[in-house]
């Protein structure tokens, strides 16, 4: 069977008794079955004119698929990804093909069980018009996704054309902890009108839509949109938004089904939506965003579990009692311990996200319906915080257990008697945490480790920088002075106890836990006015540009949740596209950090200037500018810039 699709008619309006899936303030999107095309999806933007089409056939037998586009138009690569193809003559639209044309398995729960690119079997490039044939066999689904530039776009054009050295940086995403390094990338994760992860999920190994990447991707896009003000950006971010609230579920939920065929709900890919749709209400006011967050919201209310001292939220839906928790993939101590139910295995970092969206909620809508909620849930977790039952045991414990968080050269360097005590540790004490922990409840660990959850059969230590990014965010979000000497022990582990270059060294399997490190140093140094702290993010950022992880979204300083859109910056760009730079600016205070990750000294030059004079120095002192040579960036060394005419950061 043979199809073919000229690519002028994806942009046809469908028939006018179809009625726009959603209708925001900004955005229209309609999705449709047609007879020939298979099932279509026509995303529209505002006054812009420029519109994206996704267009899905199912194939029941081997075909093959032609596209055409008729006229004089000339097929150029383009900078930000994909081909450009532009129109000899003026008139015509131009295109944009950012991805291409996939053929893919999904199963009847939308999970991307296999993919591939299609193959070409036939060109051609004539005066009248363009042609590419494809090949797609029975059984497969066949992804297009183009689209359509305004008429005269040459401003739309150039935008794809054109990066600078911040543009073309990666950027790591917290949910898939793959990178985002230019606008087509956003198309490895929104296929066919929903955000998935960009890679297999254990333990299925299939590929699961995420909010929280694309949150990831929305706080990216909010950056590069402030430090460019290229629309383009904002045309990708409102897309992410409102294709994940076309997949949200009738009762405010989004369903996932990483674990098992039942699609559970995670609860912290459930967060990232409510913190999504937060970011872009602040700024817009969408009606439609604010009626997909309130339910949202309700959804997250329901969610939770009463312990003896407040409310707790679960991790997920599997976590609801313990038939439902019978699929979950870990083994599980059972234990009622500060009165809690069986099924509820305490999972710290999902309860502090799901509190600070919550929060972040009432802040943005002025909804004061789960205002009781939000206060015991904060309570509850500052009384799980400070339990400190068993010091006799535990101290000796994590004495020991700290000794499996070196990396491999230093645990090799101890000596004989420490290293049978590391390999007691690994193969009997940590098998018996959750037992332990189960008796004697306890998260926060002697020394500043602190556990993710209470009685789960999987210990790592990936988790720790999470915790850190989620207790930072509650210290910020909540004003919550209480938590200070928590953070600052546990900052300081992680900072000196080797567990860093343990991930390092796991590069492509636990070394997304740089990314977590940097994110939550960024919002302590938002908090702490302290040089030590700047050191360290310097530090981080080198780490991840070693693994070749890119940096955490929110150093570009466009994290509604830490800095309101109001008083966000735009980030400078540099010259020399291997330094990295910090947005730490808000309201009338200008602050970057620029960290220079090679090996090399780097002359600090500007693409795009920062706004005001700054006044620059180092880790030690303040630094006189070379009139001759310019301010230099030591090789892996890192400054500091202030705005000359700035306040200061206050701790």
């Amino acid at each position: 069977m043979n199809y073919t699709i000229d690519i002028a008619e994806l942009f046809d309006s469908p028939a006018d008794h179809v009625e726009p899936l959603l209708n925001g303030a900004d955005f229209v999107r309609t999705v449709w079955q047609d007879r020939a095309l298979g099932e279509r999806i026509l995303d529209s933007f505002g006054a812009d004119s420029a519109q994206c089409s996704f267009t899905r056939l199912s194939l029941l037998e081997d075909a093959e698929v032609r596209l055409s586009c008729q006229g004089a138009y000339t097929v150029e690569s383009a900078s930000a990804g994909g081909w450009l193809l532009l129109p000899v003559y003026p008139g015509p639209p131009a295109y944009w093909l950012p991805a291409s044309p996939m053929l893919r398995r999904l199963d009847k729960s939308g999970h991307i069980l296999a993919k591939a690119t299609a193959d070409i079997c036939g060109l051609n490039v004539a005066s009248e018009g363009l042609g590419i044939s494809l090949k797609g066999r029975a059984g497969q689904l066949l992804d297009l996704v183009i689209w359509r530039l305004p008429t005269g776009a040459e401003n739309w054009v150039d935008s794809l054309r054109q990066f600078s050295a911040l543009e073309v940086q990666r950027y790591f995403l917290w949910s898939s902890h793959t990178t985002y390094a230019r606008p087509a990338d956003l198309y490895h994760h929104l296929v066919h009108g929903h955000v998935y992860e960009n890679h297999e999920v254990w333990p299925k190994y299939w590929r699961v839509c995420s909010e929280l990447d694309a949150y990831a991707l929305y706080v990216t896009l909010s950056g590069l949109l402030r430090a460019t003000g290229k629309r383009l950006y904002d045309l990708l971010r409102i897309q992410v938004v409102f294709s994940v609230i076309a997949r949200q579920a009738a009762d405010g939920g989004w369903y996932h089904g990483e674990w098992s065929n039942d699609m559970e709900s995670h609860y912290r890919l459930h967060a990232g939506g409510m913190h999504l749709l937060a970011a872009y209400f602040e700024e817009s006011h969408d009606p439609v965003v604010g009626s997909a967050l309130k339910k949202a919201a309700a959804f997250a209310a329901s969610r939770t579990d009463r312990l003896n001292c407040g409310m707790w939220y679960l991790h997920d839906s599997l976590e609801e009692n313990t038939e439902t928790l019978k699929k979950y993939p870990f083994r599980y101590a059972v234990s009622r311990a500060l009165g809690k139910s069986p099924s509820n295995l305490l999972v710290l970092n999902t309860h502090l996200d799901t509190n600070i969206a919550m929060e972040r909620y009432r802040q943005v809508t002025g909804d004061a319906q789960h205002d009781a909620l939000i206060a015991s849930a904060n309570a509850t977790t500052k009384s799980i915080l400070e339990l400190r039952p068993a010091e006799w045991l535990y101290r000796p414990l994590f004495r020991a257990i700290g000794l499996t968080f070196l990396p491999v050269e230093k645990a090799k360097a101890l000596s004989l008697p420490l290293r049978v005590i590391k390999r007691i540790a690994w193969k009997y004490l940590v098998p018996k945490l959750p037992q332990i922990k189960a008796r004697f409840p306890r998260l926060v660990m002697p020394g500043g480790f602190i556990e993710r959850d209470l009685v789960q059969f999987s210990f790592s230590v990936r988790y720790q920088p999470v915790n850190l990014m989620d207790l930072i965010r509650t210290r910020h979000l909540f004003n919550e002075a209480a938590l200070d000497d928590l953070l600052e022990e546990s900052f300081t582990f992680t900072q000196q106890s080797g567990i860093k270059d343990r991930w390092k060294e796991l590069k492509g399997k636990e070394d997304d836990s740089l990314g977590f490190w940097a994110e939550a140093l960024y919002h302590l140094c938002l908090v702490k006015s302290d040089a030590r702290y700047l050191a360290w993010l310097a530090e981080a950022i080198m780490d991840l540009e070693d693994n070749g992880l890119g940096l955490s979204p929110s150093l570009l300083g466009a994290n509604a949740e830490a800095i309101t859109p109001a008083m966000q910056r735009p980030c400078p760009s540099p010259a020399n596209s291997r330094l990295r730079l910090v947005n730490l600016g808000r309201g009338d205070l200008i602050e970057l950090l620029v960290v220079n990750p090679s090996n090399q000294t780097i002359t600090l030059e500007w693409e795009a200037p920062p706004a005001n004079p700054m006044v620059w120095r180092g880790p030690v002192a303040a630094l006189p500018q070379n009139s001759e040579r310019g301010l230099e960036v030591p090789p892996r060394g890192w400054l500091l810039g202030v705005g000359a005419d700035s306040g200061t950061c206050q701790s």
